[in-house]
């Protein structure tokens, strides 16, 4: 009877399945007894209490991440829109022009309330335009209710928005 050749990769495969093992219960008997080789296990580590470290983030930084979040939900509507002006025709295209047109306004309309309320001395702001309702952020400033009723009248001048369409906030 003639002895077969193992196949190359088998032997491979059991060569490293066999290291890993004996690493793995080398290192287990170094973490569960001394290593005085008593044969004593270790005791019981403290009992501790997991701490979550809470992210802060800066004013700007969120600030920061309104604007993306506001910019990049609009471009995915712009690129929407176009493609609907691309295909279709009559009325609806019309309707899909102007829709274009909204948009854009919206989004002058925002720079222009950033650009005037960071010459009113709130430098940290952001605005976002909806199509019910206007959000207005101001950071690095406590808001009194002077500053408030300041702010809600510039937007409401600028967007002619009800104040009750206005959101504000810190």
């Amino acid at each position: 009877m003639e002895l077969k050749q193992p196949d190359p990769i088998l032997t491979w495969i059991l060569v490293g399945v066999s290291f890993f093992l004996l690493l793995g219960v080398g290192f287990y008997s170094r973490i569960a007894f001394d290593a005085s080789g008593r044969g004593e296990a270790l005791p019981a580590p403290p009992l501790a209490v997991a701490v979550s470290a809470q992210k802060q983030f800066s004013d700007e930084a969120v600030l920061d991440e309104f604007r993306w979040n506001r910019d990049r939900e609009r471009s995915r509507l712009q690129e929407t829109l176009e493609e609907m002006l691309r295909t279709t025709e009559g009325d609806q295209r019309a309707k899909v022009h102007d829709e274009l047109l909204t948009l854009m306004k919206r989004q002058t309309i925002e720079h222009e309330l950033e650009n005037l309320l960071a010459a009113k001395g709130y430098n940290q702001n952001a605005v976002a335009v909806y199509p019910e309702t206007v959000a207005v952020i101001v950071k690095g400033k406590t808001l009194n209710p002077d500053a408030v009723a300041e702010i809600g009248e510039l937007v409401t001048r600028v967007t002619g928005y009800r104040v009750e369409q206005i959101r504000i906030m810190e």
